[in-house]
Protein backbone atom coordinates (compact mmCIF):
# COMPACT_ATOMS: atom_id res chain seq x y z
CA UNK A 1 0.00 0.00 0.00
CA UNK A 2 2.64 2.42 1.37
CA UNK A 3 4.53 1.10 -2.09
CA UNK A 4 2.08 2.04 -3.93
CA UNK A 5 1.83 5.31 -2.76
CA UNK A 6 5.47 5.29 -3.19
CA UNK A 7 5.34 4.78 -6.18
CA UNK A 8 2.59 6.49 -7.25
CA UNK A 9 4.61 9.48 -5.67
CA UNK A 10 7.22 8.71 -7.41
CA UNK A 11 5.40 8.08 -10.90
CA UNK A 12 3.66 11.54 -9.72
CA UNK A 13 6.46 13.15 -9.03
CA UNK A 14 8.54 11.70 -12.33
CA UNK A 15 5.41 13.25 -14.06
CA UNK A 16 5.55 16.30 -12.23
CA UNK A 17 9.48 16.27 -12.98
CA UNK A 18 8.66 15.54 -16.68
CA UNK A 19 5.45 17.72 -16.95
CA UNK A 20 8.12 20.43 -15.06
CA UNK A 21 10.45 19.97 -17.95
CA UNK A 22 8.26 20.47 -20.38
CA UNK A 23 6.78 23.04 -18.75
CA UNK A 24 10.70 24.39 -18.33
CA UNK A 25 11.64 23.68 -21.87
CA UNK A 26 7.90 25.63 -22.75
CA UNK A 27 9.05 28.19 -21.08
CA UNK A 28 12.70 28.19 -22.33
CA UNK A 29 11.75 28.31 -25.76
CA UNK A 30 9.05 31.28 -24.85
CA UNK A 31 11.71 32.78 -23.24
CA UNK A 32 13.90 32.44 -26.42
CA UNK A 33 10.95 33.71 -28.33
CA UNK A 34 10.63 36.37 -26.30
CA UNK A 35 14.16 37.12 -26.51
CA UNK A 36 13.87 36.73 -29.88
CA UNK A 37 11.33 39.18 -30.16
CA UNK A 38 12.89 41.54 -27.50
CA UNK A 39 15.62 41.62 -30.33
CA UNK A 40 13.31 42.11 -32.63
CA UNK A 41 11.59 44.92 -30.85
CA UNK A 42 15.39 46.17 -29.59
CA UNK A 43 16.01 45.95 -33.59
CA UNK A 44 12.85 47.73 -34.42
CA UNK A 45 13.43 50.19 -31.62
CA UNK A 46 17.18 50.62 -32.86
CA UNK A 47 15.33 51.42 -36.50
CA UNK A 48 12.66 53.77 -34.92
CA UNK A 49 14.99 55.73 -32.90
CA UNK A 50 17.17 56.08 -36.18
CA UNK A 51 14.65 56.87 -38.02
CA UNK A 52 13.66 59.00 -34.84
CA UNK A 53 16.76 60.63 -34.89
CA UNK A 54 16.66 60.95 -38.75
CA UNK A 55 13.82 62.57 -38.69
CA UNK A 56 14.11 64.39 -35.95
CA UNK A 57 17.70 66.12 -37.59
CA UNK A 58 15.30 66.46 -40.34
CA UNK A 59 13.39 68.43 -38.59
CA UNK A 60 15.89 70.24 -36.48
CA UNK A 61 17.24 70.68 -40.67
CA UNK A 62 14.17 71.82 -41.42
CA UNK A 63 13.17 74.22 -38.90
CA UNK A 64 17.01 75.74 -39.05
CA UNK A 65 16.53 76.19 -42.74
CA UNK A 66 12.61 77.17 -41.81
CA UNK A 67 14.38 79.48 -39.34
CA UNK A 68 17.32 80.69 -42.55
CA UNK A 69 14.93 81.41 -44.92
CA UNK A 70 12.31 83.13 -42.50
CA UNK A 71 15.10 85.16 -41.20
CA UNK A 72 16.24 86.00 -44.75
CA UNK A 73 12.56 86.47 -45.35
CA UNK A 74 12.56 89.72 -42.44
CA UNK A 75 15.54 90.66 -43.90
CA UNK A 76 14.08 90.95 -46.80
CA UNK A 77 10.91 92.08 -45.22
CA UNK A 78 13.05 94.64 -43.85
CA UNK A 79 14.94 95.72 -46.66
CA UNK A 80 11.68 96.15 -49.09
CA UNK A 81 10.08 97.97 -45.74
CA UNK A 82 13.39 100.41 -45.62
CA UNK A 83 12.38 100.84 -49.48
CA UNK A 84 8.76 101.19 -49.41
CA UNK A 85 9.23 104.23 -46.83
CA UNK A 86 12.33 105.63 -49.13
CA UNK A 87 9.87 105.36 -52.09
CA UNK A 88 6.59 106.29 -49.71
CA UNK A 89 8.98 109.60 -48.92
CA UNK A 90 10.15 109.99 -52.50
CA UNK A 91 6.66 109.62 -53.63
CA UNK A 92 5.26 112.45 -51.00
CA UNK A 93 8.13 114.75 -52.33
CA UNK A 94 7.72 113.73 -56.21
CA UNK A 95 3.75 114.71 -55.60
CA UNK A 96 4.57 117.50 -53.54
CA UNK A 97 6.72 118.65 -56.32
CA UNK A 98 4.20 117.69 -58.85
CA UNK A 99 1.41 119.23 -56.90
CA UNK A 100 3.83 122.50 -57.08
CA UNK A 101 4.47 122.69 -60.77
CA UNK A 102 0.75 121.93 -61.55
CA UNK A 103 -0.02 125.41 -59.15
CA UNK A 104 2.77 127.23 -60.89
CA UNK A 105 2.02 125.50 -64.44
CA UNK A 106 -1.76 126.87 -64.00
CA UNK A 107 -0.61 129.84 -62.64
CA UNK A 108 1.52 130.65 -65.56
CA UNK A 109 -1.40 129.47 -67.88
CA UNK A 110 -3.74 132.10 -65.96
CA UNK A 111 -0.60 134.01 -66.28
CA UNK A 112 -0.78 133.77 -70.31
CA UNK A 113 -4.56 133.58 -70.58
CA UNK A 114 -4.60 136.71 -68.78
CA UNK A 115 -2.09 138.27 -70.87
CA UNK A 116 -3.88 136.84 -74.04
CA UNK A 117 -7.25 138.63 -72.72
CA UNK A 118 -5.21 141.86 -71.77
CA UNK A 119 -4.16 141.66 -75.19
CA UNK A 120 -7.23 141.04 -76.32
CA UNK A 121 -8.73 143.58 -74.40
CA UNK A 122 -6.25 145.94 -75.63
CA UNK A 123 -6.43 145.22 -79.19
CA UNK A 124 -10.88 145.57 -78.49
CA UNK A 125 -10.00 149.12 -76.85
CA UNK A 126 -7.44 150.19 -79.94
CA UNK A 127 -10.29 148.65 -82.59
CA UNK A 128 -13.36 150.92 -81.11
CA UNK A 129 -11.66 153.57 -80.70
CA UNK A 130 -10.34 153.54 -83.87
CA UNK A 131 -13.55 152.94 -85.29
CA UNK A 132 -15.12 155.58 -83.37
CA UNK A 133 -12.62 158.03 -84.62
CA UNK A 134 -13.98 156.87 -88.08
CA UNK A 135 -17.29 157.47 -87.74
CA UNK A 136 -16.59 161.09 -86.23
CA UNK A 137 -15.08 162.10 -89.19
CA UNK A 138 -18.38 163.18 -90.79
CA UNK A 139 -19.00 165.68 -87.55
CA UNK A 140 -15.89 167.32 -88.73
CA UNK A 141 -15.97 170.18 -91.58
CA UNK A 142 -14.96 167.83 -94.77
CA UNK A 143 -11.45 168.88 -95.06
CA UNK A 144 -8.97 166.43 -95.00
CA UNK A 145 -11.22 163.46 -94.85
CA UNK A 146 -9.74 161.07 -97.14
CA UNK A 147 -6.48 161.31 -96.35
CA UNK A 148 -8.18 160.56 -92.18
CA UNK A 149 -10.40 157.75 -93.66
CA UNK A 150 -7.37 155.79 -95.55
CA UNK A 151 -5.10 156.09 -92.46
CA UNK A 152 -8.15 154.92 -90.11
CA UNK A 153 -9.10 152.32 -92.25
CA UNK A 154 -5.44 150.86 -92.59
CA UNK A 155 -5.42 150.92 -88.67
CA UNK A 156 -8.20 149.10 -88.85
CA UNK A 157 -6.78 146.66 -90.99
CA UNK A 158 -3.44 146.26 -89.03
CA UNK A 159 -5.40 145.73 -85.83
CA UNK A 160 -7.66 142.70 -87.51
CA UNK A 161 -6.29 139.55 -88.87
CA UNK A 162 -3.80 136.46 -87.74
CA UNK A 163 -1.08 138.76 -86.93
CA UNK A 164 -2.75 141.74 -85.51
CA UNK A 165 -0.13 144.62 -85.29
CA UNK A 166 -1.36 147.16 -82.36
CA UNK A 167 1.71 149.34 -82.35
CA UNK A 168 1.22 150.05 -86.70
CA UNK A 169 -2.60 150.80 -85.91
CA UNK A 170 -1.95 152.62 -82.88
CA UNK A 171 0.88 154.66 -85.30
CA UNK A 172 -1.94 154.97 -87.80
CA UNK A 173 -4.63 156.16 -85.35
CA UNK A 174 -1.92 159.14 -83.98
CA UNK A 175 -1.15 160.18 -87.34
CA UNK A 176 -4.74 160.55 -88.33
CA UNK A 177 -5.28 162.61 -84.97
CA UNK A 178 -2.69 164.62 -85.37
CA UNK A 179 -3.43 165.42 -88.66
CA UNK A 180 -6.72 166.04 -87.26
CA UNK A 181 -5.26 168.14 -84.46
CA UNK A 182 -3.47 170.22 -87.27
CA UNK A 183 -6.19 170.41 -88.63
CA UNK A 184 -8.06 171.81 -86.16
CA UNK A 185 -5.34 174.60 -85.53
CA UNK A 186 -5.01 175.73 -88.91
CA UNK A 187 -7.18 179.23 -90.00
CA UNK A 188 -6.55 180.06 -93.48
CA UNK A 189 -8.04 182.48 -96.11
CA UNK A 190 -7.11 181.32 -99.36
CA UNK A 191 -8.62 182.49 -102.94
CA UNK A 192 -10.14 179.70 -105.24
CA UNK A 193 -12.47 179.01 -107.92
CA UNK A 194 -16.00 177.90 -106.71
CA UNK A 195 -19.31 177.72 -107.63
CA UNK A 196 -21.77 179.96 -105.88
CA UNK A 197 -25.45 178.83 -104.54
CA UNK A 198 -24.57 176.08 -106.82
CA UNK A 199 -25.15 177.94 -110.36
CA UNK A 200 -22.27 179.79 -111.07
CA UNK A 201 -18.51 179.27 -110.95
CA UNK A 202 -16.96 182.23 -109.84
CA UNK A 203 -13.60 183.66 -107.96
CA UNK A 204 -14.36 183.60 -103.90
CA UNK A 205 -12.96 184.30 -100.55
CA UNK A 206 -12.56 181.14 -98.84
CA UNK A 207 -12.09 181.30 -94.78
CA UNK A 208 -11.35 178.25 -92.73
CA UNK A 209 -11.14 178.10 -89.80
CA UNK A 210 -10.28 174.53 -88.23
CA UNK A 211 -12.48 171.83 -88.97
CA UNK A 212 -15.84 173.73 -87.40
CA UNK A 213 -16.45 176.18 -90.39
CA UNK A 214 -16.12 177.20 -93.94
CA UNK A 215 -17.44 180.17 -95.77
CA UNK A 216 -16.95 182.02 -99.23
CA UNK A 217 -17.62 184.95 -100.14
CA UNK A 218 -17.61 186.34 -104.18
CA UNK A 219 -15.03 188.70 -104.82
CA UNK A 220 -16.35 190.54 -107.01
CA UNK A 221 -20.21 191.24 -108.57
CA UNK A 222 -23.06 190.51 -106.03
CA UNK A 223 -20.29 189.44 -103.29
CA UNK A 224 -22.78 186.10 -102.87
CA UNK A 225 -22.03 184.58 -99.33
CA UNK A 226 -21.72 180.63 -98.67
CA UNK A 227 -21.57 178.36 -95.81
CA UNK A 228 -20.50 174.68 -95.19
CA UNK A 229 -23.35 173.47 -92.96
CA UNK A 230 -25.13 170.09 -91.92
CA UNK A 231 -27.75 168.69 -94.08
CA UNK A 232 -29.54 166.75 -91.57
CA UNK A 233 -29.74 163.74 -93.33
CA UNK A 234 -27.49 160.66 -92.18
CA UNK A 235 -27.80 161.85 -88.77
CA UNK A 236 -26.42 165.49 -89.82
CA UNK A 237 -23.05 163.51 -91.10
CA UNK A 238 -23.49 165.32 -94.67
CA UNK A 239 -22.35 168.82 -95.48
CA UNK A 240 -23.81 171.51 -98.43
CA UNK A 241 -23.15 174.88 -99.34
CA UNK A 242 -25.88 176.69 -98.32
CA UNK A 243 -26.27 180.26 -99.59
CA UNK A 244 -29.84 180.99 -98.67
CA UNK A 245 -28.32 182.77 -95.72
CA UNK A 246 -29.83 185.02 -92.95
CA UNK A 247 -29.10 189.11 -93.78
CA UNK A 248 -27.14 189.04 -90.27
CA UNK A 249 -25.30 185.78 -90.57
CA UNK A 250 -24.44 187.02 -94.41
CA UNK A 251 -23.40 190.16 -93.37
CA UNK A 252 -21.23 188.85 -90.46
CA UNK A 253 -19.27 186.00 -92.58
CA UNK A 254 -18.68 189.48 -95.20
CA UNK A 255 -17.16 191.24 -92.91
CA UNK A 256 -15.31 188.83 -91.11
CA UNK A 257 -13.93 187.72 -94.45
CA UNK A 258 -12.94 191.20 -96.33
CA UNK A 259 -11.30 191.70 -92.26
CA UNK A 260 -8.79 188.73 -92.82
CA UNK A 261 -8.56 189.98 -96.47
CA UNK A 262 -7.08 193.06 -94.99
CA UNK A 263 -4.92 190.93 -92.58
CA UNK A 264 -6.78 191.12 -89.61
CA UNK A 265 -6.41 188.23 -87.25
CA UNK A 266 -9.11 188.46 -84.85
CA UNK A 267 -12.68 188.19 -86.69
CA UNK A 268 -16.57 186.99 -85.77
CA UNK A 269 -18.08 184.02 -87.40
CA UNK A 270 -21.15 183.33 -87.36
CA UNK A 271 -20.47 178.97 -85.80
CA UNK A 272 -22.50 177.08 -84.36
CA UNK A 273 -20.46 176.58 -81.45
CA UNK A 274 -22.67 173.12 -80.05
CA UNK A 275 -21.71 171.41 -83.47
CA UNK A 276 -26.12 170.25 -82.82
CA UNK A 277 -27.14 167.83 -85.82
CA UNK A 278 -29.56 170.52 -87.31
CA UNK A 279 -30.73 171.31 -90.97
CA UNK A 280 -28.92 174.85 -90.64
CA UNK A 281 -31.48 175.89 -88.51
CA UNK A 282 -30.44 179.30 -87.24
CA UNK A 283 -28.13 180.18 -90.44
CA UNK A 284 -30.23 179.73 -93.46
CA UNK A 285 -33.59 182.34 -94.48
CA UNK A 286 -36.35 180.73 -93.69
CA UNK A 287 -35.23 177.42 -92.59
CA UNK A 288 -36.33 175.73 -88.81
CA UNK A 289 -36.97 172.85 -87.30
CA UNK A 290 -40.99 171.91 -87.70
CA UNK A 291 -42.76 171.16 -84.86
CA UNK A 292 -43.36 167.75 -86.30
CA UNK A 293 -39.56 167.31 -86.93
CA UNK A 294 -38.49 169.06 -83.17
CA UNK A 295 -41.35 166.35 -81.79
CA UNK A 296 -39.93 163.30 -83.45
CA UNK A 297 -36.35 163.96 -82.95
CA UNK A 298 -37.65 164.59 -79.23
CA UNK A 299 -39.25 161.32 -79.24
CA UNK A 300 -36.10 159.22 -80.43
CA UNK A 301 -33.79 160.78 -77.71
CA UNK A 302 -36.03 159.60 -75.10
CA UNK A 303 -35.52 155.97 -75.80
CA UNK A 304 -37.45 152.79 -76.00
CA UNK A 305 -39.37 153.77 -72.97
CA UNK A 306 -41.38 157.01 -74.94
CA UNK A 307 -43.16 154.19 -77.03
CA UNK A 308 -45.45 153.08 -74.10
CA UNK A 309 -45.30 156.12 -72.76
CA UNK A 310 -46.80 157.22 -75.67
CA UNK A 311 -49.40 154.59 -75.89
CA UNK A 312 -49.87 155.87 -72.04
CA UNK A 313 -50.72 159.42 -73.70
CA UNK A 314 -53.11 157.95 -76.22
CA UNK A 315 -55.08 155.79 -73.64
CA UNK A 316 -55.17 159.14 -71.33
CA UNK A 317 -56.60 161.61 -73.81
CA UNK A 318 -58.89 159.08 -75.03
CA UNK A 319 -60.39 158.30 -71.91
CA UNK A 320 -60.26 162.10 -70.63
CA UNK A 321 -61.90 162.89 -74.15
CA UNK A 322 -64.71 160.49 -73.90
CA UNK A 323 -65.56 161.28 -70.11
CA UNK A 324 -65.53 165.07 -70.85
CA UNK A 325 -67.91 164.65 -73.49
CA UNK A 326 -70.09 162.04 -70.57
CA UNK A 327 -70.23 164.83 -67.92
CA UNK A 328 -70.58 167.73 -70.29
CA UNK A 329 -74.06 165.43 -71.55
CA UNK A 330 -75.17 164.44 -68.14
CA UNK A 331 -74.82 167.86 -66.37
CA UNK A 332 -77.16 170.23 -66.16
CA UNK A 333 -77.88 172.98 -63.88
CA UNK A 334 -80.34 171.70 -61.24
CA UNK A 335 -82.19 174.80 -59.97
CA UNK A 336 -82.90 175.90 -64.37
CA UNK A 337 -83.96 171.92 -64.31
CA UNK A 338 -86.20 171.78 -61.27
CA UNK A 339 -87.71 175.04 -61.55
CA UNK A 340 -89.25 173.73 -65.13
CA UNK A 341 -90.32 170.26 -63.52
CA UNK A 342 -91.71 171.26 -60.16
CA UNK A 343 -95.31 173.63 -61.92
CA UNK A 344 -96.15 169.84 -63.93
CA UNK A 345 -95.45 167.87 -60.25
CA UNK A 346 -97.27 170.54 -58.07
CA UNK A 347 -100.38 170.15 -61.00
CA UNK A 348 -100.18 166.61 -60.66
CA UNK A 349 -99.74 166.36 -64.84
CA UNK A 350 -97.43 163.46 -65.01
CA UNK A 351 -97.19 162.70 -68.59
CA UNK A 352 -96.23 166.54 -69.12
CA UNK A 353 -93.55 166.22 -66.64
CA UNK A 354 -92.15 162.72 -68.22
CA UNK A 355 -92.34 164.71 -70.91
CA UNK A 356 -89.99 167.55 -69.83
CA UNK A 357 -87.24 164.28 -68.44
CA UNK A 358 -87.25 163.21 -72.08
CA UNK A 359 -85.87 166.55 -73.20
CA UNK A 360 -83.14 166.07 -71.42
CA UNK A 361 -80.05 164.07 -72.18
CA UNK A 362 -78.67 164.71 -68.35
CA UNK A 363 -78.26 162.10 -65.34
CA UNK A 364 -80.72 164.35 -63.29
CA UNK A 365 -83.26 163.46 -65.72
CA UNK A 366 -82.73 159.90 -65.61
CA UNK A 367 -82.69 159.78 -62.27
CA UNK A 368 -86.52 161.93 -61.92
CA UNK A 369 -88.23 160.27 -64.22
CA UNK A 370 -88.52 156.97 -62.85
CA UNK A 371 -90.00 158.55 -59.93
CA UNK A 372 -92.62 160.18 -62.81
CA UNK A 373 -93.34 157.42 -64.11
CA UNK A 374 -94.19 155.35 -61.24
CA UNK A 375 -96.19 158.31 -59.44
CA UNK A 376 -99.02 156.56 -59.66
CA UNK A 377 -98.09 153.14 -57.59
CA UNK A 378 -96.77 154.59 -54.72
CA UNK A 379 -93.85 155.89 -53.04
CA UNK A 380 -92.31 152.48 -52.47
CA UNK A 381 -92.14 151.81 -55.88
CA UNK A 382 -90.83 155.12 -56.84
CA UNK A 383 -88.27 154.39 -54.23
CA UNK A 384 -87.03 151.24 -55.81
CA UNK A 385 -86.93 151.99 -59.58
CA UNK A 386 -84.94 155.35 -58.45
CA UNK A 387 -82.34 153.36 -56.94
CA UNK A 388 -82.65 151.00 -60.19
CA UNK A 389 -81.60 153.65 -62.21
CA UNK A 390 -79.09 155.10 -59.52
CA UNK A 391 -77.43 151.85 -59.59
CA UNK A 392 -76.91 151.90 -63.39
CA UNK A 393 -76.45 155.55 -63.84
CA UNK A 394 -73.20 155.82 -61.28
CA UNK A 395 -71.37 153.12 -62.67
CA UNK A 396 -71.67 154.87 -66.07
CA UNK A 397 -70.34 157.66 -64.98
CA UNK A 398 -67.36 156.08 -63.03
CA UNK A 399 -66.76 153.62 -65.90
CA UNK A 400 -62.92 154.17 -66.85
CA UNK A 401 -62.02 156.67 -64.06
CA UNK A 402 -59.77 153.60 -62.37
CA UNK A 403 -58.00 153.08 -65.68
CA UNK A 404 -57.24 156.68 -65.88
CA UNK A 405 -56.09 156.58 -62.48
CA UNK A 406 -53.75 153.44 -63.57
CA UNK A 407 -52.53 154.88 -66.37
CA UNK A 408 -51.30 158.59 -64.42
CA UNK A 409 -49.24 156.46 -61.88
CA UNK A 410 -47.41 154.14 -64.61
CA UNK A 411 -46.39 157.10 -66.62
CA UNK A 412 -43.82 158.22 -64.37
CA UNK A 413 -42.85 154.46 -63.79
CA UNK A 414 -42.59 154.57 -67.20
CA UNK A 415 -40.58 157.52 -66.96
CA UNK A 416 -38.41 156.16 -64.63
CA UNK A 417 -37.69 152.88 -66.61
CA UNK A 418 -36.57 155.05 -69.68
CA UNK A 419 -34.42 156.73 -66.94
CA UNK A 420 -32.87 153.45 -65.70
CA UNK A 421 -32.41 152.05 -69.48
CA UNK A 422 -30.62 155.34 -70.58
CA UNK A 423 -28.62 155.24 -67.25
CA UNK A 424 -27.59 151.05 -67.92
CA UNK A 425 -27.16 152.16 -71.65
CA UNK A 426 -24.49 154.49 -70.61
CA UNK A 427 -22.94 152.76 -68.36
CA UNK A 428 -22.42 149.79 -70.42
CA UNK A 429 -21.03 152.26 -73.29
CA UNK A 430 -18.57 153.68 -70.61
CA UNK A 431 -17.58 149.97 -69.68
CA UNK A 432 -16.33 148.68 -73.25
CA UNK A 433 -14.98 151.48 -74.42
CA UNK A 434 -13.48 152.73 -70.85
CA UNK A 435 -13.93 156.31 -71.66
CA UNK A 436 -15.48 159.57 -69.78
CA UNK A 437 -16.34 161.18 -72.88
CA UNK A 438 -18.78 163.68 -71.56
CA UNK A 439 -20.83 163.26 -74.99
CA UNK A 440 -21.34 159.43 -74.35
CA UNK A 441 -22.44 160.36 -70.76
CA UNK A 442 -24.89 163.51 -72.14
CA UNK A 443 -26.34 161.00 -74.57
CA UNK A 444 -27.16 158.77 -71.88
CA UNK A 445 -28.70 160.83 -69.07
CA UNK A 446 -30.20 162.82 -71.96
CA UNK A 447 -32.72 160.14 -72.77
CA UNK A 448 -32.68 159.20 -69.22
CA UNK A 449 -34.27 162.71 -68.08
CA UNK A 450 -36.28 163.04 -71.62
CA UNK A 451 -38.20 159.63 -70.72
CA UNK A 452 -38.60 161.04 -66.80
CA UNK A 453 -39.60 164.23 -68.00
CA UNK A 454 -42.35 162.76 -70.31
CA UNK A 455 -43.57 160.42 -67.78
CA UNK A 456 -43.94 163.76 -65.86
CA UNK A 457 -45.78 165.37 -68.20
CA UNK A 458 -48.41 162.91 -68.72
CA UNK A 459 -49.12 161.78 -65.47
CA UNK A 460 -49.18 165.39 -63.62
CA UNK A 461 -52.34 166.35 -66.20
CA UNK A 462 -53.62 163.03 -66.26
CA UNK A 463 -54.05 162.62 -62.25
CA UNK A 464 -55.62 165.82 -62.15
CA UNK A 465 -58.09 165.46 -64.89
CA UNK A 466 -58.97 161.94 -63.00
CA UNK A 467 -59.05 164.41 -59.55
CA UNK A 468 -61.85 166.80 -61.34
CA UNK A 469 -63.22 164.13 -62.98
CA UNK A 470 -63.74 162.45 -59.35
CA UNK A 471 -65.27 166.17 -58.26
CA UNK A 472 -67.61 165.98 -60.52
CA UNK A 473 -68.73 162.67 -60.00
CA UNK A 474 -69.19 163.02 -56.08
CA UNK A 475 -70.96 166.81 -57.16
CA UNK A 476 -73.43 164.66 -59.61
CA UNK A 477 -74.02 162.41 -57.53
CA UNK A 478 -74.69 164.40 -53.94
CA UNK A 479 -77.48 166.68 -56.67
CA UNK A 480 -78.85 163.25 -58.18
CA UNK A 481 -79.50 161.96 -54.18
CA UNK A 482 -80.54 164.93 -52.90
CA UNK A 483 -82.90 166.01 -55.88
CA UNK A 484 -84.47 162.43 -55.96
CA UNK A 485 -85.23 162.77 -52.08
CA UNK A 486 -86.16 166.50 -52.78
CA UNK A 487 -89.05 165.32 -55.58
CA UNK A 488 -90.66 162.35 -53.59
CA UNK A 489 -91.13 164.39 -50.93
CA UNK A 490 -92.82 167.15 -53.05
CA UNK A 491 -95.02 163.99 -54.65
CA UNK A 492 -95.25 162.28 -51.14
CA UNK A 493 -94.94 164.73 -47.90
CA UNK A 494 -93.93 163.36 -44.92
CA UNK A 495 -96.89 160.50 -43.72
CA UNK A 496 -98.40 160.10 -46.93
CA UNK A 497 -96.98 157.30 -48.57
CA UNK A 498 -100.34 156.20 -50.66
CA UNK A 499 -100.87 155.64 -54.45
CA UNK A 500 -101.55 159.00 -56.38
CA UNK A 501 -104.55 158.38 -58.41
Amino acid sequence: MSFKIVALISCMALSMGFAQDKKEQALRKELDELRREKSALESMRAGKLDQLEKAEASRWDSRYQQASETKAYEEKVRTLEDSYSRFAGDMGRLQDDLVKAQNEAKERQNELDGVKDSKDNFRLIIKQTINSAAENISTDIPIGIENSTLLYSEADKQIEGENPNPAMALERFYQAQSNRLVLGMTQSLSSRQSFVNESRETQVWRLQAGTVFVGELEKEGEQAAQMLLRTGSLQGKTFVWRGQLRDENRDVLKSAILAAANGKIDVTLPIDVLQNKSLGSGFVEGEKLGFFSAFLKFFKQGGFAMYPLALVGIFALFIVIEKSLLFWRRKVNPETFMAGLYPHVKSRNWQAAIQYCNQSKSSLARVLKPILVNAEQGREAAEKSVNEVMLKEIPTLEKRLSFLTALGTSAPLLGLLGTVSGLVAMFKVLNQLGSNDPKIMAGGISEALTATETGLSIAIPVLIIHGVFNEQLDTLSAVLNSRSMEVLNKIWPEGKHEKMV
